[in-house]
């Protein structure tokens, strides 16, 4: 495995890099992409950032976020590719096959356990709470500087991919970077403001209604939240919102279920865990992945299909957890018990 002394080579070529972000790009990514690219200019290298969607309106505030372009193909050739966050390239948008069929040389910057390794160097920290994380790592190696740009967009990664630090990933470690960081500059109250604070009345509405169609199993292990096909267009709403974060909020529950339909007969899947069961397991059997506690896929199934396949295999993960464990063998039952 490639890591930030392996990397520095790579980083100190003076030609071009190429930032490619995956698609619906989320605080990490963007985060990540930005404050090694924001970096790397610093040094006097020629970064282009783009990605196959655009830029969420919650992460617009980002420094730099002005200059990622949005692709549907790949224009030009680039000596060095990164990519970060991204544990599958197909996620891409085929923007990064197109770039490597024209010579370039891949490097791959990650933190998910299902990571392809689909680099020409991989750099897989499976340990790291987000992939923010490995660009400060990356970045204090080199001994570059931390300006208060790069420290906000670094520190955004952090707090999305850890949930606001309330997640199991946030460790001792990114709780250290995060003081680091907040000292070279980045502000906890705006970038908290910016991500979470800037709701319209009209999505607050819609919210409140949503809510209200939150589902649990008969067991209350288990609950999940459809958005309806009529809110796909109300991009802003879906953008600003961690939907997954209410269902997962009861108390009882051990699995949260996000369904989104995408188009007819595609629906995409966010899973969300407490450690009972490894929902990126069950991501994995729809094509999907994550990490333990955080996945998800794309299914194509209409959504009644879709619901029930997902959850007939969360059921079944939890039955098969509670078999498991001592305190399930003394008590039995499974979920609907």
């Amino acid at each position: 495995m490639d890591g930030p002394q392996t990397l520095a080579p790579i980083f100190a070529r003076k030609g071009s890099y190429l930032f490619l972000a995956h698609l619906h790009p989320d605080g990490d990514v963007l985060g990540s992409m930005l404050g090694l690219g924001l970096a790397l200019m610093g040094q006097g290298r020629r970064v282009t950032l783009a990605g196959p969607h655009p830029v969420p309106e919650p992460y617009r505030f980002l420094p730099g976020a002005q200059w990622i372009q949005q692709w549907k193909d790949a224009p030009g050739s680039y000596e060095v590719t990164v990519l970060l966050d991204c544990p599958d390239p197909a996620r891409t948008g085929g923007l990064l096959e197109a770039v490597r069929e024209r010579g370039t040389t891949v490097v791959n910057i990650d933190h998910h356990q299902d990571n392809r390794r689909f680099g020409d160097l991989n750099w897989v920290d499976l340990s790291a709470s987000a992939t923010g994380e490995m660009v400060y790592d990356l970045l204090q190696h080199f001994g570059w500087s931390l300006t208060p740009e790069i420290a906000t967009t670094l520190y955004t990664a952090l707090v999305t991919d850890t949930g606001s630090f309330r997640y199991s990933n946030a460790s001792p470690k990114a709780f250290r970077i995060a003081a680091h960081l907040v000292a070279e500059g980045a502000a906890p109250a705006r970038v908290a403001g910016e991500l979470y604070e800037g709701r319209s009345h009209e999505n607050l509405r819609l919210l409140g209604q949503l809510l209200q169609r939150i589902e649990t199993s008969a067991d209350g292990r288990v609950a999940w939240l459809v958005l309806p096909s009529e809110l796909a267009g109300n991009q802003d709403l879906i953008e600003a919102e961690d939907f997954i974060a209410y269902p997962r909020s009861i108390r009882s529950v051990k699995v949260a279920l996000l369904f989104r339909e995408l188009q007819p007969g595609q629906v995409k899947v966010s899973l969300r865990g407490k450690g009972e069961v490894n929902v990126a397991k069950i991501a994995a059997r729809f094509g999907g992945g994550g990490h333990p506690n955080a996945a998800g896929c794309t299914v194509t199934l209409p959504m009644d299909a879709a619901k029930a396949a997902l959850l007939d295999a969360v059921a079944h993960a939890l039955l098969q957890h509670n078999e498991a464990s001592p305190q399930g063998k003394n008590l039995g039952g499974g979920p609907g018990d």
